[in-house]
């Protein structure tokens, strides 16, 4: 059977020596390039394959046009996946008749994802193992053919475990390759209720926080030890590696030094002696002689790292605070003592408690007009967020002019202060730059941005957008600009336009949805409301979104995020339904009109001539999974009841149909602080 293989590291390499093993004709085997920071202490892929005269190749990306091809030309049959690094696209999948089967180094369904091996380590799991999957679009989440567990004793850590990994990888291949070559594999759907999905792990991530229980460090320590960048803690301004600890009996607090001979350090419960590390001599040694090397004494605390002043706030200046996403964006930031906010907007009903935050500074005012101050403070801040733009559908048609004026003309000039001041620049690029992508996933690296004939004004937003993003990309290219796009898709909940501009059109669909429930008018579904959507609750997007502008370790930098929920798919039929069935069963339903039912119009119609709409939108989140870590999980029924209960509460209060004591929500979902407008 001829065979492509996707491999890299231990488990990889031990994986492709029993496919070769097994009798699959490997015709091809693809890797990635070593990390010099990784030590090179792991098999190597590449060599395995060359002493057996199989081609290797390592691209970057093994889904690019050139690769597609390349591997069409092998006539491939199977394709077999061992711990290789990057996600494989449907275009890739269905060139393989026999199928695309993943070795994941878990008992799928749980710990899907990145890292799987060190994350069960640091939950202090006692078993795990090893999975053989078809590959189906979602990471780790296809049928399952066959599983092997693995016991973890407790003095396992990442390398030992690894090591035992790899032997059952290649147990389990031994078994189930020869019932994939006759076709006898059975396939057993994952249960998607168990499922957990784990993030890339970084060498940050290593950091002891000593609030912890001893348990939880010793943990760590395993889970991260030599080879891995290792857990690790400061004295001072002085860091510490700590390879090998185990728990020990102690009280103290947390980051106290019980003793130095042993090196014990007490916890949030119990203690934990260091009885191997690393100052910052770099000399290996035992706890003792690293408490001698480095003069740590009883009731020395260690914890995070000492600066010689108060570390500088971040500043972030958010231009359009008062909207859907500048408002709760600041709220999420200002949870976070390590920042403050600068907002300009042209009022400020959204902004509620606030404006009398003593981190968070406003201005009322307009971005053509204050340009002084708006460039005064580019300079003055750290992270520069320009939020300010026309983003609804019938205003592309209504206003083209005014969109390109402000969405491109205004944005550019503070894009270009940004350039001008070195500061970094987070920009809110859109799900609109996609266009008519035909693409299942839009993918930010790779999918075409496809727009509509110049005589279809509705795409004048999306163009707008699509050349800041390239402008953006080029300042980055050539004048070191610092910056990090972001695309929301459909972003929904409390403080999504209002009613008032839902009445002249001028809304997205959801609030316009309401707006005709709460005034007993028919919904219409604008081409029949085939339309398919992903539907992204606003407090995981705002989540996402507040990685980003932390940025650690720079991960971001000159990268594109989409924030959206592939999983949250639905037409706005299929939206409005569910609307409809959560505003007849709202406390407040008997305030207002029955329901008019549903009437479908033509998108000329209700947007006017030049308006051209795609079926599908729906994006690819794996950037936003690997490199922030962010992975959405709300439902979209919880977001339109959250979103509908929002929009209730604060008509019911504005037009005294009950009094607000008897208006209070009775949804799990969270409320707003304040009243708004």
């Amino acid at each position: 059977m001829r065979t492509v293989v996707l491999a890299y590291h231990e488990i990889g390499a031990a994986s492709l020596q029993e496919a070769i093993r097994s009798g699959l004709n490997v015709v091809a085997v693809f890797t990635h390039r070593d990390d010099p920071a990784e030590g090179g202490w792991y098999a190597n892929v590449a060599r395995i394959a060359a002493e057996h005269g199989i081609p290797v190749h390592a691209p970057e990306k093994i889904d690019h046009p050139i690769w597609l091809e390349r591997i069409r030309a092998m006539k491939p049959e199977l394709l077999m996946s061992f711990h290789y690094r990057n996600m494989v696209g449907a275009k890739i999948r269905a060139l393989f008749p026999a199928g695309c089967i993943n070795l994941h180094s878990a008992l799928l369904p749980k710990y899907r994802g990145r890292a799987p091996i060190n994350w069960v380590l640091v939950n202090g799991e006692t078993e795990t193992g090893v999975t053989i999957h078809h590959m189906v679009d979602k990471s780790d989440a296809g049928d399952i053919i066959a599983q092997r567990k693995v016991a973890i004793g407790v003095d396992d850590n990442a390398r030992s475990l690894t090591a035992r990994m790899a032997k059952e990888s290649a147990a389990i291949l031994a078994e189930v390759i020869p019932l994939i070559k006759s076709g006898k594999a059975q396939r057993t759907p994952q249960d998607e209720s168990k499922a957990t999905v784990m993030g890339k792990r970084t060498a940050a991530d290593g950091q002891m926080h000593w609030t912890k229980s001893a348990k939880e460090l010793r943990n760590l320590v395993r889970a991260v030890t030599h080879p891995w960048p290792g857990a690790f803690t400061f004295a001072g301004t002085r860091k510490i590696m700590v390879w090998r600890s185990r728990v020990v009996e102690g009280t103290g607090q947390p980051g106290e030094v019980l003793s130095s001979s042993p090196l014990v350090i007490a916890c949030s419960q119990g203690a934990l002696e260091i009885q191997e590390g690393q100052g910052p001599d770099g000399v290996w040694s035992s706890g003792v002689q690293l408490a001698q090397d480095m003069n740590l004494l009883p009731r020395m605390r260690l914890g995070a790292r000492a600066t010689a002043s108060k570390r500088k706030r971040t500043s972030v200046l958010i231009l359009g605070v008062n909207g859907f996403i500048g408002s709760q964006l600041s709220e999420r930031i200002l949870n976070d003592e390590g920042f403050e906010v600068y907002g300009m907007d042209l009022n400020s009903e959204n902004l509620g408690e606030l404006m009398q935050h003593p981190r968070f500074h406003f201005v009322e005012g307009d971005i053509s007009i204050n340009r002084d101050w708006v460039e005064y403070h580019v300079r003055k801040c750290d992270v520069i967020l320009p939020l300010v733009a026309i983003a609804t559908p019938i205003e592309y048609v209504r206003n083209p002019l005014r969109v390109f004026e402000l969405d491109f003309e205004e944005n550019l000039r503070v894009i270009r202060d940004c350039v001008r001041y070195g500061k970094r620049l987070v920009f809110p690029s859109t799900s609109e730059v996609y266009g008519m992508c035909t693409d299942e996933l839009f993918d930010e690296e790779t999918s075409p941005l496809v727009t509509g004939p110049i005589h279809r004004q509705r795409w004048i937003y999306s163009a707008s957008k699509q050349l800041l993003d390239r402008v953006i990309w080029a300042y980055g290219m050539q004048r070191g600009l610092r910056f990090s796009l972001f695309r929301p898709f459909n972003w929904i909940g409390p403080r999504l336009d209002s009613l008032d501009s839902a009445r002249i059109g001028s809304s997205r669909a959801i609030t316009q949805l309401i707006l005709n429930l709460v005034e007993g008018t028919p919904i219409l579904l604008v081409d029949g409301g085939t339309q398919r959507r992903c539907f992204t609750d606003v407090d995981e997007g705002i989540e996402g979104l507040f990685r980003i502008i932390e940025n650690k370790n720079a991960v971001c930098d000159g990268r594109i995020f989409n924030i959206g929920n592939p999983d949250n798919e639905a037409s706005i039929k299929e939206l409005a339904e569910s609307l409809v069935e959560s505003f007849e069963r709202h406390p407040l339903r008997s305030c207002y009109p029955p329901f008019a039912g549903f009437q479908q119009i033509e998108s000329s119609a209700y947007y006017g001539a030049g308006y051209e709409d795609v079926q599908h939108r729906r994006p690819s989140i794996r950037n936003a999974q690997t490199i922030i870590g962010w992975t959405p999980k709300i439902p979209t029924a919880v977001s339109v009841e959250r979103t509908l209960d929002w929009f209730l509460q604060q008509h019911a209060r504005e037009n005294g149909l009950t009094p607000p004591s008897a208006v209070a929500s009775t949804r799990p979902a969270k409320a707003p602080k304040t009243v708004r407008a």
